[in-house]
């Protein structure tokens, strides 16, 4: 696939199919994450592929965001229609069979963790770019920080930072292109 194709087409998926995508397509995923570039090449970070009893567990607490969340959006201005679907797709995760779980290693210093904040976010734009490569579909979340102890708790990781989730499956609703908004791009000494 095309890299330029591939960063235009791909999409936030919010609906999918119970079908578990192959572990082969999933270890192939995982693996072009890792491939992510990372300040000083710290690879600060962990993957973790949660599926069945485990991923249903971890989408309950990742549900205990929603009244955060939905003050946050109110603050935003997104219309009720907007926040409602928020609300109903942190239920369930729009039913993927599986999600996976960035975390990011904590630096007492405060430029390195933006550094290993960064480098992670690089690691999820290579998640999901792969994913969609494979066929399947994937939505990066952050609003799940909210319950961010818990999840972390959790996952057996209190001494990290959860970096954002992603639901991964076959996308059962393909999403609309969403227009780009103008942003400046500025070109200096050319």
């Amino acid at each position: 696939m095309d890299i330029y194709e591939a960063i235009k087409n791909r999409r936030s998926h919010r609906l999918y199919k119970p079908e578990m995508p192959p572990r082969e397509a999933l270890e192939r995923v995982v693996e072009a994450g890792l491939w992510a570039p990372s300040g000083t090449n710290a690879q600060a970070w962990e993957i973790t592929v949660l599926a069945g009893k485990a991923r249903d567990e971890f989408v309950t607490l990742c549900g205990k965001a929603i009244g955060q969340l939905m003050e946050m959006l109110k603050q935003v201005q997104v219309p009720e229609k907007g926040q409602k679907l928020v609300a109903q797709f942190f239920k369930d995760l729009g039913g993927a069979p599986v999600v996976l779980a960035v975390t990011i290693y904590k630096n007492p210093h405060d430029a390195t963790n933006v550094t290993n904040i960064q480098s992670g976010a690089a690691l999820m734009q290579n998640l999901l770019l792969a994913a969609h490569a494979e066929g399947l579909g994937t939505c990066w979340m952050t609003g799940v920080n909210y319950v961010e102890k818990d999840l972390l708790e959790y996952l057996g990781k209190p001494d990290q930072q959860m970096l954002g989730i992603t639901p991964i499956g076959y996308s059962a609703k393909e999403p609309p292109v969403v227009p780009r908004k103008d942003r400046e791009v500025r070109w200096l000494g050319f």
